[in-house]
Parts: structure tokens; sequence; C-alpha cells
């Protein structure tokens, strides 16, 4: 096993998932963020870690900063439903298994080497280049707003977190809440993995117990997914005469594009909204969802809350707005696009797949000059929070060509 798998299975087998057990986001992604600096260090780069939140490694001298933002911490997975152990990794077929080796553990550790590569080549950039690792991008990114609070801001920077050849564009994302007192046959109900997930498993207690086994998938595109509380509701519903079942299935279920709630909206630039039925939990009367909508105008926002309290007041349920991030653009033919676009045209000769919006957010939206780049190529299976992640070993190595001739071109 060479060097660089190596490294990288060294923080494939650290569980990073958010966790309360030590502040701020757990003792798995201290440990991680931990050990990558001390890769770092060992190295030769200067390093910092920003009171557990975030961390950096950094190459060169200058004013001016590229910034590659990558995340340490990755989203849950449920050991029952992988071939392979998740925070085991293996490798299959030249393929790694583990969680977070496309989403985000392996683009950090290729950006890594990327720069150490560099380091070691003899190149000296025109501008300070810093890897920034952050342990929260799954679950709010509040590790920027710390970097951010404490730390000088990149001139231009790009996240190795999405796909190739280049995004210039990301949706707003909205969290939304939807709570009260119910009246239903329904006496419990779970089903809550993260908001940025289409519910795989649901578990409903009526006069009996049923559970519900659908599939995982990124929110960004939840028709790619199959909901587990739509099973749910689907089967209920066909059982039971209920009401507040009825309402589920008249405006919720089965629809990822808002058209239930007449909240639908979308352009050729940035795509249609999206929506996932994230979570659905109901004890003693009391039933709490929760909904992630990708947005393709700042404008909507109000629309998805004016619609959906106007939807809810039958049921006198309440309607509050847990986060809002705004669309994020940065123009197509910027230096900071271009440059990318460049790098990935050079070493794969794909010079058909054009610039991009998505629906997923990613550091980049943190920052006013930054994009998402790589690392998944346009005719990869998308991977990212689903079972059974894995990534190509020849795939994930070209990435390091990739990142290196990106840091080349802003930075020469």
């Amino acid at each position: 096993m060479d060097k660089f798998i190596e490294d990288l299975f060294d923080i494939l087998k650290i569980n990073t998932v958010y966790n309360d057990d030590a502040l701020p986001f757990g003792s798995g992604n201290i440990k991680c963020l931990n050990l990558m600096l001390d890769k770092g260090k060992e190295a030769g780069f200067n390093t910092k870690n920003i009171e557990n939140y975030c961390g950096y490694i950094e190459y060169g001298e200058g004013s001016e900063m590229l910034g590659v933002l990558c995340h340490i911490d990755v989203v849950e997975a449920d050991p029952d439903k992988w071939r392979t152990n998740p925070f085991i990794p293996e490798i299959i077929d030249n393929k790694i298994y583990a969680r977070g080796i496309q989403d985000d553990k392996g683009p950090l550790m290729a950006s890594f080497y990327a720069l150490k590569e560099l380091k070691e080549e003899g190149f000296i950039p025109n501008k300070r280049v810093r890897l920034i690792m952050g342990c929260n991008e799954e679950s709010g990114s509040l590790c920027m707003e710390k970097y951010k609070e404490l730390e000088e801001e990149p001139t231009i920077a790009f996240s190795p977190d999405a796909e190739y050849p280049v995004i210039f564009g990301e949706k707003g994302r909205m969290v939304v809440k939807i709570s009260g007192k119910i009246d239903s046959v329904i006496k419990e109900f779970h089903a809550h993995q993260a908001y940025n997930i289409v519910p795989s498993y649901a578990k409903a207690i009526t006069d009996k117990t049923y559970e519900y086994f659908g599939k995982a998938g990124h929110a960004m595109n939840p028709k790619l997914g199959v909901s587990a509380i739509d099973l749910a509701i689907d089967d209920l519903a066909m059982k039971y005469d209920d009401k507040f079942i009825n309402f589920l299935d008249k405006y919720f279920t089965h629809d990822t594009e808002g058209k239930k709630t007449g909240i639908e909206s979308g352009d050729l630039v940035m795509g249609n909204l999206t929506a996932n039925f994230a979570v659905m939990d109901i004890k003693d009367n009391n039933v709490e969802m929760y909904f992630d909508y990708r947005i393709p105008f700042n404008e909507c926002k109000n629309l998805i809350l004016c619609n959906l309290r106007g939807i809810v007041k039958e049921l006198k349920l309440e309607v509050e707005c847990l986060s809002f991030n705004e669309v994020h653009l940065v123009k197509e033919d910027s230096f900071l696009v271009q440059s990318l676009l460049k790098a990935y045209q050079k070493n794969t000769n794909d010079y058909e797949s054009k610039p991009l919006t998505i629906g997923g957010g990613t550091y980049a939206k943190c920052f006013k000059n930054a994009v998402a780049f790589g690392t998944k190529f346009p005719s990869d299976e998308e991977v990212c929070h689903i079972d059974n992640e894995y990534v190509d070993i020849d795939k994930l190595k070209l990435n390091i060509k990739i990142i290196k001739d990106a840091i080349k071109e802003l930075t020469k």
C-alpha cells in the first residue's frame, strides 16, 4: 500500500460524524483535524488549529491567499446497510469503500498531496496556499463562521467537494420545521437521519408496528433516493382513514420539487427548487417534521414560508425557518472559473463538459470569490451520503494532478 493510501486510511478510520461528546463537534473531529495538522507539520508546512472548529495547512508567502476548502466531518452511516464497515476502509476491485471517501476525506487527502508534491517539486506560488479544513460542514458550517471571525479570508478559493468540471453557482438552502399537536392513529413515528439525506428508514406505531426501508440519497437531488417516509404514508393511507395521514399524502409525499405546496420554481441557470422531507418524529400526540429546500432564488424563502403557513392552518401547526443560506454565484467567465476549467481540461481532455450549478452546498458559499471544483467526474455515480460510498483509486489519484494544476494556474 503506497503512502497516499496509508495516509488516507488513517483519517477514514476515524468516525467524524457530529457528536456532542466533546466541544465543539465531537472527539472524532478533533482527533482527525489534529492528525491532518500533524501530517502537515511533518511535510514542513505551517499549521494552525483554530479552537478545534477548523484548522489549516499553509504553504508559500505573500499578501494574497488561495484557499482550498475541505471538510473532515461526515454524515451518519448504518453498518447494517453497508457491504463493509463504513469506518474500516477496504479496497475491492480497485475501489475504496468507506464513509467520507468521496465526501470529503478523499478530496482532502488529494488536496494535501497536491500541495505536498508541489512543495517537493520546488514550485513557488505567487500567493500563500492555505488548505482550510473544517469540522462542521455537514451540520451547519459553524466552523467557517469561526474561521472568518478569527482569520483572514482567502483572496480566491475553491472547494473540492462537488463535481467537475467546475461549479460556478450553488442554490440557496432552507431548513424548515413544522410542528405541533396532532390527533392521529399514529402513536409514534420515527424517521430521522440528517436533514440533507433522503430518509432510508422509518418506523410507525399505530395499533401495530410497521417498518419501511427506502434508499438514502443527497438532499440536493432527492429524486435519486427512495424516501421511507413516502413509503410509510403510502401504506398507512391505505390502511387508515386519518386526517393527519391524508394531510401528509396531499401536500408532502412524492414531491421533490414543491409542486404540491405551490412553491416550485427555477430557471435554466440555477435549475429547479428541490424539496427533501427529511425527518418526522411523532410521540405523545406531538409531531416534528423537517424539510430541506434547495432554492434557485433568494425570493423563494418568503414564498415557501407563506405557502406552508397557509397549508398547515387547518391542523394548527407551526412553521419555523431554522436556517437560510443565500444563492451563491460567481461569474462563469471569471479568472477563477476559467483557470479551474483549464486545469480540468488539461488532465482529462474533456472539452465537452461545461461549468454548471448545483443544489448541493459547499464551503464555497462561505466566501465571496469561491467555487466548488471536483472531485466527482461527470460520468461517475453519485455516492455522497449513501450506503457503500466508494471512489475508484485511479480517479482519486487523478484528482491530485488536477488540483496541482489548479493551484499552479491560480498562483503562477
